[in-house]
């Protein structure tokens, strides 16, 4: 289900009150996917941390389960952003470092937390899928693409194999816990990957 849309209501004293409950939902609901799996959080949790009745949930969110992405989502976002100087090469390296550093954040373990609540659950999967894996690997392929386009890259660069290098081996150990997924490593591998690309 998608997260039902807000109108464009005229602002009115309420208003406030309104963004006010919306962000300590959220908060509320981060919270306690720090220490619960999402399956285990209720709405009447959310609800009671967020000063509200369940009822003010749904005035928002179709289930909890959207809330708690949200919540998620929402949290991460600034961390995951994308800088704005620098060639698009450069960019895309900086960004893989960063994502390391990421990764070892609390931030991420609450995201591994949501990631593993929602395995074999489709919708859910589908959901994270659509929201944060599929985003954020669409502007790393405009990276890729611009960087083709300035020439940084070979012309025949294949955007997909060249994204998959440099995040499946970190994704690997995150998941796997074998070894460190630091900064070193990344570095380590972006040195490895990036110039059997460039041109």
């Amino acid at each position: 289900m998608k997260r039902k849309e807000l109108r464009a209501l005229p602002r009115t004293p309420g208003r406030p009150r309104s963004e006010r409950a919306q962000k300590d939902i959220l908060g509320s609901a981060y919270k306690l996917l720090k220490t619960k799996e999402i399956s285990s959080v209720s709405a009447q949790e959310i609800a009671h941390g967020a000063g509200v009745s369940t009822a003010t949930l749904y005035r928002w969110w179709n289930t909890k389960e959207e809330i708690m992405f949200d919540a998620c989502f929402e949290h991460v976002k600034p961390a995951l952003s994308v800088k704005e100087k620098g060639s698009p090469l450069e960019r895309l390296r900086d960004e893989v470092v960063r994502g390391a550093d990421w990764l070892r954040s609390e931030d991420a373990k609450v995201m591994a937390r949501l990631i593993a609540g929602i395995h074999g659950d489709r919708n859910l999967e589908r959901t994270y899928l659509e929201r944060f894996i599929l985003p954020r690997r669409r502007m790393r392929l405009r990276l890729v693409e611009e960087a083709i386009a300035r020439g940084e890259l070979k012309p025949d660069t294949d955007p997909d194999l060249l994204i998959d290098a440099l995040y499946g081996p970190l994704f690997y150990r995150w998941f796997q816990g074998h070894a460190p997924a630091d900064r070193k490593f990344v570095e380590a591998l972006a040195d490895k990957i990036i110039p059997a690309f460039v041109a």
